[in-house]
């Protein structure tokens, strides 16, 4: 009995020292988007940046990567970044890439160093590009520097967990109507999305309970 579960053991080990070497970093595609973000109808935005990554391998392998603007050297080392799988794909993300105090998204080429669980590495390049003038845009014209953006919706519980986004449904003519869609819905901004994802602009949050109550 202990030789067969011995033997069993060693299959099992060199099954899985094959699957792991077959299994090295691999980043298949990365996408990327700068997201303003107007918390006050007349005040300029916040800025972040947003990173997705494709992976040929489990997502679950992801350890922690770095993204390094090419120009300034300035970089950012994700060493929890969050993971997500479904329609069998693997992807690894951070959507909170703030800038330095008083700084700005650097545009141009990025460079990306991911690396999984068993220290192997893989890099990527990918482009951020935005027009400088949405820095000091407010509600009023952001638009006049955004290229044919679409208007989605963004619905959130009363923790800020996010339980849609996108084009709002035709049958959503009131705030009433949203929350007998989505029970646990607290709030929703609007948001504006250029082709591609490439620039994401938020409208400060609205309250749908408050405002469904005076509807």
């Amino acid at each position: 009995m202990r030789i067969k579960i011995f033997c069993l053991f060693l299959i099992f080990s060199i099954f899985s020292f094959f699957s792991c070497s077959d299994s090295e970093a691999d980043v298949v595609s990365v996408s990327a988007t700068a997201i303003f973000d107007y918390s006050e109808k007349e005040a300029v935005p916040a800025q972040r940046l947003a990173v997705f990554f494709q992976l040929a391998n489990q997502a679950q392998r992801t350890e922690s990567f770095t993204v390094t603007n090419d120009n300034s050297g300035y970089a950012w080392i994700v060493s929890n970044p969050g993971i997500f799988t479904g329609m069998n794909k693997s992807y690894t993300y951070s959507v909170n890439l703030n800038p330095p105090e008083g700084k700005e998204i650097p545009t141009g080429i990025y460079t990306v160093e991911y690396y999984d669980a068993a220290e192997s590495k893989d890099e990527a390049k990918f482009t951020v590009y935005y027009n400088k003038e949405l820095l000091k845009s407010t509600t009023e014209n952001f638009k006049d520097f955004l290229p044919n953006p679409n208007e989605n919706i963004a619905i959130y519980d009363e923790s800020g967990e996010l339980l849609f986004m996108g084009r709002a449904k035709a049958s959503w003519k009131s705030n009433a109507d949203i929350l007998r869609d989505f029970k646990l819905a607290e709030s929703k901004r609007i948001c504006y999305v250029t082709p591609g994802n490439t620039v994401i602009c938020f409208m400060p949050e609205e309250k749908l309970k408050e405002i469904s109550n005076e509807e």
